[in-house]
């Protein structure tokens, strides 16, 4: 490797380890991040791979984050954090282990909350809306409806 490709990897290795330090990334979303400042597909392979083997970036563990902190957070349901883990590049093994490491209790406790808030709203519950939005925000209907026949 001459002495400009050195400085190049470790430049991109820099901005790769700062871009993973405030949460986890998927590999996709480095790649994304190092083709945006015109890194080469080879260096950007290099990167990555090094990355992995350091532990700094782990598809399963990123899966795993996300939907654990968006369905908690961002009150999303499975289906709606299954798709935005496909857009982030990861395989369907990975997906899974993503979706199977929510608490059911949390999720059935989110799901609830959305209807709460829902309902808080719109002062009223009109089913329909209702169902429209919790599918929107990714949960399955087969939730929904259990949930809100509990809840009513």
């Amino acid at each position: 490797m001459s002495s400009n490709e050195d400085r190049k990897y470790r430049e991109a290795i820099e901005l790769s380890l700062r871009f993973c330090g405030y949460r986890e990334r998927s590999k996709k979303e480095i790649n994304t991040k190092l083709q945006l400042k015109n890194y080469t597909p080879q260096l950007i392979e290099k990167v990555i791979k090094r990355l992995e083997e350091i532990g700094a970036v782990d598809n399963s563990r990123f899966a795993k984050a996300f939907s654990r902190g968006k369905n908690k957070s961002n009150r999303w349901g499975r289906v709606k954090i299954r798709n935005h883990l496909f857009e982030k590049g990861l395989n369907s093994s990975e997906i899974e282990e993503g979706i199977n490491s929510i608490d059911e209790k949390i999720y059935y406790e989110v799901l609830r909350k959305n209807i709460e808030i829902y309902t808080r709203k719109h002062n009223k519950l009109e089913k329909n809306k209702l169902i429209a939005h919790l599918l929107y925000k990714g949960f399955s209907s087969d939730e929904i409806l259990k949930s809100i026949e509990q809840l009513t």
